[in-house]
């Protein structure tokens, strides 16, 4: 193998190690109430849109902030509230060029939701795909889209309960385009994948 090639491949590898570490730093940085700026940062100048589950569709940077800052954040949260968010099993592709990349994860999420005005231990999982961009050298996300498979109370699981808490319709921000893909269990739907 030629130097070279070599150096490519080193630089490949190192490009994933970074998206897979930007990607954990996300997961930490929503499982906190304090953390939304730095959840902002982390996305593009110039990054397409995010999509999170039934929220629905936001565009550019400006969408980020209304997710996290307006939906998600901006308000204390209530006693006993807990998020914890866990990203595995990836599949990252670094795009000819190593500008852009594509990645897939699983997301497992367990905590405390309110429903009703009361507390509700809740797991949940979904699926990511993922667009980065490299900018200055550093990796960024440039598109979020995190589909919901379900989000059901602890006690109840996925086959009597698939959704708690849905929010079509009740975001206090309204989305700039409504979900492109929000089929939660039993619906068999699969997130299209990144890669042939």
């Amino acid at each position: 193998m030629s130097l070279e090639k070599l150096e490519a491949r080193i630089t490949a590898l190192e490009d994933i190690e970074a998206i897979k570490k930007l990607q954990r730093i996300y997961a930490y940085y929503v499982d906190s109430d304090d953390m939304r700026d730095e959840i902002v940062d982390l996305f593009s100048d110039s990054m397409e849109s995010i999509e999170i589950a039934d929220h629905g569709v936001y565009l550019g940077k400006e969408g980020v902030r209304k997710v996290f800052k307006e939906i998600l954040g901006g308000k204390e949260p209530p006693p006993l509230s807990l998020h914890l968010v866990f990203n595995h099993q990836a599949v990252v592709d670094i795009d000819p060029g190593g500008q852009t990349a594509k990645g897939r994860w699983h997301g497992w999420m367990v905590g405390v939701r309110y429903i009703d005005e009361k507390p509700v231990q809740y797991w949940g999982h979904g699926i990511y795909e993922n667009e980065y961009v490299k900018e200055n050298g550093e990796w960024k996300f440039s598109k979020l889209h995190f589909n919901m498979t379900f989000r059901t109370p602890y006690e109840d699981g996925w086959l009597k309960t698939p959704v708690i808490g849905e929010y079509l319709g009740l975001d206090p921000t309204e989305p700039d385009m409504p979900p492109t893909a929000y089929h939660p269990y039993p619906s068999g739907y699969t997130v299209p994948y990144h890669w042939k």
